[in-house]
């Protein structure tokens, strides 16, 4: 079995490839950074995946990356994976997130016309900020909601699964879509909240940086996942020939993201001193999220396995020693 993995040069793409391969598939990666220059992925498992260069921008370069590694699955992880970016380019992260999933669509509907048995499941990655003012109304999240984004992000992934689905009733392609929540684990860097925090408390640990942590608002709530978890979610909702249908990939639980904070300076083993920064708190921000798993569970029976405490703490330690590293091989003697 081949997979396809594109933006497999990030967080998820990384551990999805390490799941694949640990599951016996032949891996084909697209990724811009080739290899990944920082990786969770060791030097034998980076070795055995067949890397690409293609942009999910050039839908040429995806008709060339498809016809030639013929997968039977497709995961679409490439785009704008964070929110801050997104409210700081949101244009570019519609263009890049909606116009790249059309894209691969159009390479995959291409070279079917060359190869009419070439008909592999595709999965594209959402993401629960799609679901936006919904949380407003009821907690947990189930995907028979409406998308009601309030976000730049949101809008960007709402629209990305709006282009798979016409896509599979204007073509027949085999779509499906993981909605996913807050996924945590070594590997993760800032912007995302927990890498952010785990950096900051990192420099200053290491007497790179004083006090205090800034921060946004504490009190917010939300669905944490092991990155590691969210990739065997992926893996086996693929399993599954469910065209057109939408899975959250969530633990079903918030925690306070003071909580994270917490765990993270316990860990560090040291006190600090927090700053709330009024530019850190989101207009739109809502206060807690969380989502429905009883879709994946009861078809596929996925179920969280890692603790999100440690989760929390690993990334924390993983952040901590890359960057101790990387300020030794800075240093000049």
């Amino acid at each position: 079995m081949k997979a396809l993995v594109t933006g497999a040069d990030g967080f998820v793409g990384q551990h999805l490839i390490a799941e694949l391969l640990e599951h016996g598939f032949s891996v084909a990666a697209s990724a811009l950074d080739l290899p990944p220059g920082r990786s969770t992925l060791t030097p034998e498992q980076i070795a055995s995946v067949d890397w690409k260069a293609a942009d999910v921008r050039d839908r040429d370069a995806l008709v060339r990356l498809v016809a030639a590694a013929m997968p039977d699955r497709i995961y679409h992880l490439a785009g704008f994976a964070s929110g801050a970016l997104a409210r700081e380019f949101a244009s570019d992260a519609v263009h890049i997130n909606v116009g790249g999933t059309v894209n691969l669509c159009e390479a995959v509907v291409s070279v079917r016309e060359a190869e009419s048995d070439f008909d592999p499941r595709i999965l594209v990655m959402g993401s629960c900020d799609a679901y936006g003012d919904a949380a407003r109304d009821a907690v947990p999240l189930s995907e028979d909601m409406s998308l009601r984004p309030v976000s730049a992000y949101g809008l960007s992934k709402a629209g990305q699964e709006l282009a798979a689905h016409t896509y599979r009733r204007a073509y027949g392609l085999r779509m499906l879509v993981a909605r996913g929540f807050n996924l945590v684990g070594p590997g993760q860097e800032p912007p995302f909240v927990v890498p952010e925090f785990a950096m900051q408390v990192a420099r200053i640990a290491l007497g790179e940086a004083e006090p205090p942590v800034l921060v946004g608002n504490l009190d917010v709530e939300r669905d944490f996942t092991d990155v590691r978890d969210g990739v065997r979610a992926l893996r086996l909702l693929m399993e599954l020939d469910t065209p057109g249908a939408a899975y959250n990939v969530a633990s079903g639980h918030t925690i306070r993201i003071g909580t994270i904070l917490d765990w993270i300076v316990d860990e560090a083993g040291i006190e600090v001193e927090i700053e709330v920064v009024p530019s850190r708190v989101r207009r739109e921000e809502l206060a807690v999220v969380a989502g429905d798993n009883k879709r994946i569970r009861e078809d596929t029976g996925w179920v969280p396995q890692r603790d999100a405490e440690e989760s929390v703490r690993e990334t924390y330690r993983w952040l901590r020693d890359r960057f101790g590293r990387t300020e030794q091989a800075n240093t000049v003697v």
